[in-house]
């Protein structure tokens, strides 16, 4: 989506103040001057808030991978020390703290999964609303619809975390990869649908487009590539059920979902003016908006619409149309009887 306007005077491509240095931009002045209109124009943009929602989702995720008390590697060490002081209070205290509820079988882990299952559906929900430009049959929309199917599947996932068996080939754990399988292979798909919307939605000025100098191009190469390593992963896990807690593939994946989320966080700042202080292509002493490229700033492509302008319209006129013949047949005036 392209946040910025042609014509819009505090937009980066038209920017016509340049600097020496990163010293003389972050000037007071410059600070004074700037700041107020970039809060501004992230406080009204919808892309920003979707972000930042998708971010706290992938910083959610490293948490539960990295926090020892909820990934279970506490538990082991603990448990490890306590056999040894054969202390067995404490065992039985760290284990109710780790497990969560024992009577109902949840653990804290499994919550916290259905809570970012929770977000995921709200992140999903926030990038179909930041598209206000597009109507909902747009081509472009594809992908926040399929974005929307994979966040309920792992809601699914994540609500089926409770009846997650200790036999690794039971009925519920088998059928719980089965869908994390598919919700993978949707974010996939999803993928390189956004890549498909930004192609066709993105300004065409300098700095931006196939290019690593665009933050977005890197954001959805991360997570296309996260995608893939997820696949690998539920594959893996598939063909052997028995790797299912030891193998850390994931991890991978996990980390490079979250530097994509950072990566799309930065290019919706630099759309709304904050990255100012940094240098036009790496160079200091230009400025975006004098340098003569030979061709407009175009904000993206022409909408494409899915089934027509009204697909719903069109489809209950084909329902509702009778078939009324009005054709009109000529009367001969040598058949109609004289009057007397």
């Amino acid at each position: 989506m392209a946040d910025d306007e042609e014509n819009d005077p505090t937009a980066p491509f038209n920017e016509l103040e340049s600097f020496d240095s990163i010293w003389e931009a972050l000037k007071w002045q410059q600070i004074k001057k700037r700041i107020p209109i970039c809060f501004k124009k992230s406080l009204y943009n919808r892309y920003f808030f979707a972000n930042l929602v998708y971010l706290f989702y992938a910083i959610g995720i490293l948490v539960i991978d990295y926090d020892p008390w909820l990934n279970g590697s506490a538990e082991e060490v603990i448990e490890e020390l306590v056999c040894i002081c054969n202390d067995t209070l404490l065992v039985s205290n760290t284990t109710e703290i780790i497990k969560g509820d024992t009577e109902t079988g949840i653990s804290i882990t499994n919550r916290m999964y259905l809570a970012l299952a929770i977000i995921h559906l709200i992140s999903a929900s926030l990038y179909w609303w930041a598209w206000r430009d597009h109507r909902w049959n747009d081509l472009i929309m594809i992908p926040e619809y399929l974005n929307h199917i994979e966040a309920g599947l792992y809601l699914w996932g994540a609500i089926w975390y409770q009846y997650e068996e200790d036999d690794l080939f039971g009925y519920h754990t088998l059928a719980l990869h089965k869908i994390e399988t598919t919700a993978a292979f949707v974010e996939l798909f999803a993928s390189f649908g956004w890549i498909m919307s930004w192609y066709r939605t993105y300004t065409r000025a300098i700095g931006r487009g196939y290019t690593l100098d665009d933050p977005d191009t890197v954001a959805y190469l991360l997570t296309t590539l996260s995608s893939f390593i997820y696949i690998a992963y539920n594959i893996q896990i598939l063909t052997h059920p028995e790797q299912y807690g030891s193998n850390t593939l994931y991890y991978n994946g996990d980390i490079i979902y979250f530097i994509g989320s950072v990566f799309y966080l930065w290019a919706n700042l630099r759309d709304d003016g904050w990255l100012w202080w940094m240098p036009v292509s790496g160079q200091y002493g230009i400025a975006a908006g004098r340098i003569e490229t030979g061709k407009p700033i175009k904000a993206g492509l022409p909408h494409v619409l899915m089934c027509g302008n009204d697909p719903c319209l069109t489809c209950c006129r084909k329902f509702t149309k009778r078939d009324i013949d009005n054709s009109v047949t000529p009367i001969d005036d040598n058949n109609i009887p004289k009057q007397v």
